[in-house]
């Protein structure tokens, strides 16, 4: 325990070293964790919603163009309702790519969907690839731990060590500082 109490010590006192410094670490580690959360928060609903998730309808009542995704994405609102008509959810989010609006057709648009349970706030088209989604949280997750080691190391930027030397034999003579005079009585 003293030893982690030590390394831990020894950190901090790195850290305390760094000053400024310290604010450009603090961001760097603050940005990768607000990367990895946005993919990892929506991949792990997917998952739940994939493997342990309720099926049923989605009824879209609003729809609009998702300007910050790839292709042709909408982020849609509507009631979702399960299969067995045990679950329902208003104003619950639904993304999915559509070559137009989809409301276009008529209303109501029925699309099937998955949530994670009763409390969820947003529906997923069934089989929507969700471990891509965790693949790119867990890898800046990755990053934002190497960034946080990288900062707090006590290591770096320390002279390195001198190499070892070889022990003088003991019949030569120690150098001039270290010979003890002798004194006279």
């Amino acid at each position: 325990m003293a030893r982690l109490r030590q390394a831990v010590l020894r950190r901090v006192d790195h850290v305390w070293e760094l000053g400024w410094a310290n604010l450009f670490g603090a961001a760097l580690v603050g940005f990768f964790l607000w990367l990895a959360l946005m993919p990892l928060g929506d991949g792990i609903d997917q998952l739940r919603a994939e493997r342990w998730g309720v099926g049923g309808t989605v009824s879209l009542s609003r729809c609009a163009v998702d300007d910050w995704a790839r292709g042709d994405p909408w982020r849609c609102e509507g009631t979702f309702v399960s299969a067995d008509g045990t679950v329902r959810i208003d104003g619950v989010a639904y993304e999915e790519s559509f070559d137009d609006d989809p409301r276009t057709a008529g209303e109501p648009v029925d699309h099937a969907a998955r949530v994670s349970g009763a409390g969820s706030s947003s529906a997923w088209p069934p089989g929507d690839e969700w471990q891509a989604a965790l693949i790119i949280g867990v890898f800046c997750l990755f990053l934002a731990t190497v960034v946080l080691g990288v900062w707090t190391s006590p290591d770096e930027g320390r002279p390195a060590r001198a190499p070892a030397t070889r022990r003088r034999p003991r019949s030569a003579k120690p150098p001039a500082r270290l010979r003890m005079r002798r004194r006279r009585r």
